[in-house]
């Protein structure tokens, strides 16, 4: 019986324990995000739930790769060259 109680406790302390699945989409839609191309990165207003990232020239582009993630790269000036996920 205090065995089955063990088990059953560790059981719920583990899934108590589990990570949430974060809000929103699961995948990236960047043709949702097109538009902001040629807009000034300083003008627009995105989604603060938006797994966002923005990349300047000479940024370095390691991973981790995030398939939820907009990747905005912008040029020197702030202006908005593409989208894209990852």
């Amino acid at each position: 019986m205090y065995l089955r109680m063990s088990i059953l406790g560790i059981g719920l302390a583990v899934a108590a324990c589990a990570a949430e699945e974060p809000a929103g989409p699961r995948i990236c839609s960047p043709s949702a995000y097109q538009a902001l191309v040629g807009q000034n990165i300083g003008a627009v207003t995105l989604p603060a739930e938006l797994p966002q990232r923005i990349i300047i020239p000479g940024d370095d582009l390691k991973p981790p790769r995030d398939a939820r993630r907009l990747n905005i790269f912008v040029d020197e000036k702030g202006w908005i060259l593409r989208v894209v996920c990852g």
